[in-house]
């Protein structure tokens, strides 16, 4: 690694600290820690490295990984940063919503497709994830969701703390499955409630699927005639959707399939918690 209080230097511009600078840079140096040794390497309070990891959390250049009952901290590239500045992006998609309620004021007739039309479109980096959860705002009936968990930390915590907002304000409904993990589980045990500002979902509108029935990578999601998909733990973030009435009847008809034969996330939450 070069001159580190150069790089320091330059990691601030992005906005962080020189605790957080210094954490991440141990995390680079030593591909990943506890919490107790970063602490003594970088020689703060245990307490400020829960505080500092919270950015980097955000930032998405570090994740917290449960391991034989052990948390560890794992860096990410830095380049991921580049995906998007949180507060711009905050503002243009508040503009790309304020569009939309503007086109409904504003309507132009156009030629009817037929059900049978397929249109695709690609989405990539962080900003194109971003509008593919946004669009998904439109959804007049439920969507349906199966989710790799934790995108929050992906598209930025500013940006998934208002799509949760706007999404309780347009009262939308999802189904989600995933697969379990303990790192999943935690999550949903500390956010999924109805004071939480980044949980969409209630608990009983999760249900589990294991990996070796049926494994989910990345977010997938279905609402009206649209069928969007995107990964979201890499460097490139890259995502589509496929606009299609019949295709989203179809793959629709197999999640409600699969939904029934999922257990309910309650009963990993209530045996977790009476063991």
């Amino acid at each position: 690694m070069g001159n580190i209080d150069y790089i320091k230097k330059e990691l601030e511009k992005f906005g962080l600290t020189d605790n957080q600078a210094a954490i991440y840079l141990l995390l680079i140096e030593n591909k990943e820690l506890r919490i107790q040794e970063i602490a003594k390497l970088a020689k703060i309070p245990r307490s400020s490295v829960y505080e500092n990891l919270k950015k980097l959390f955000e930032l998405g250049i570090a994740e917290e990984i449960v391991e034989d009952n052990y948390k560890k901290i794992r860096p990410y590239p830095i380049g991921i940063i580049k995906h998007g500045l949180d507060e711009k992006m905050l503002h243009l998609q508040q503009l790309a919503n304020d569009l939309a309620e503007l086109e409904k004021n504003i309507m132009i007739n156009s030629p009817e497709t037929s059900p049978a039309a397929t249109t695709v479109k690609y989405y990539k980096d962080r900003s194109g994830a971003r509008q593919l959860y946004w669009n998904t705002l439109k959804a007049e009936g439920t969507t349906y969701v199966y989710s790799d968990w934790g995108r929050g930390r992906y598209v930025g915590m500013k940006f998934y703390e208002s799509f949760v907002a706007e999404s309780r304000k347009r009262n939308i409904k999802e189904k989600v499955l995933i697969n379990m993990s303990p790192q999943t589980r935690k999550s949903i045990e500390t956010y999924v409630h109805p004071d939480s500002v980044i949980a969409r979902t209630n608990l009983e509108d999760i249900r589990v699927l294991s990996k070796k029935d049926f494994l989910i990578k990345g977010d997938t999601l279905m609402y009206d005639n649209v069928y969007a998909q995107v990964y979201l733990k890499n460097v490139k973030i890259t995502g589509f959707e496929i606009e299609s009435a019949h295709f989203v009847e179809s793959q629709r008809s197999l999640f409600e399939t699969l939904w029934r034969l999922a257990k309910p996330a309650s009963e990993f939450i209530k045996k977790h918690q009476a063991e």
